[in-house]
């Protein structure tokens, strides 16, 4: 990695230990800037990677990146004041990653043929989120989320199950690939914090697993 690059990851880092306590001080005017701060961060970062690396173009299939980490910024944002909203960016975002990481693979001659193996595993995985939600709804309190979530969780499980695909064929790309699972497992976190546990350590592994999964996602543009 380049000087700037480190520097970057290294301020990223530390504004990312900041927002562990700020996240749980139950102070809003501490958490919402340094919430922002760091989604700003891997946008911006990725913006100005974007603009100077000529094998990126926002009429090639790269602008489908850059779209969903804009939503994903989005969704940071509105999920400070409603979970809903921000939910709805960050579908957004999962259905622009997704179809980038088919493209990627297209690109790279991957044929469906080969990974066809992700659509099952991510309906398995549905399928064990209803088992759970409903078998176990006492822990689970999600009431009338439970179907708008098992729909979010289809777009952010397929995201992640992709990104385990790009792993696996191609090597190159490791860091968006594993930035993607991270991203997901992140959510499902995200899911028994807001629907279950409720206490700061989930919160903190939430952000921790989130942000590194996006922080991975841009430093493949580079890496």
């Amino acid at each position: 990695m380049t000087t700037p690059v480190i520097i970057f990851t290294v301020v990223y880092s530390l504004v990312l230990v900041a927002y562990f306590f700020t996240e749980t001080s139950g102070k809003m005017y501490l958490r919402a800037p340094n919430k922002v701060l760091l989604a700003l961060m891997f946008f911006v970062f990725a913006c100005i990677v974007f603009s100077i690396d000529d094998k990126y173009s926002l009429l090639s299939y790269h602008g489908l990146f850059m779209a969903g980490l804009f939503l994903a910024m989005l969704g940071d944002i509105f999920l400070l004041f409603d979970l809903n909203r921000g939910g709805d960016f960050f579908l957004a975002g999962n259905v622009c990653f997704i179809i980038y990481e088919l493209s990627v693979l297209s690109q790279h001659s991957i044929k469906f043929s080969e990974y066809w193996w992700v659509i099952l595993v991510s309906l398995i995985l549905l399928l064990t989120y209803y088992f759970l939600f409903t078998k176990f709804d006492k822990f689970f309190k999600m009431g009338k989320m439970k179907y708008p979530m098992l729909f979010y969780l289809s777009s952010i499980t397929l995201h992640g199950v992709m990104g385990i695909a790009v792993m696996i064929y191609v090597p190159s790309l490791l860091l968006l690939g594993l930035g993607s699972l991270l991203f997901f497992i992140s959510d499902l976190i995200l899911t028994v914090d807001r629907f279950a546990l409720k206490n700061n350590w989930s919160l903190r592994a939430n952000s921790a697993f989130y942000f590194t999964g996006l922080l991975l996602m841009v430093l493949s543009m580079v890496v």
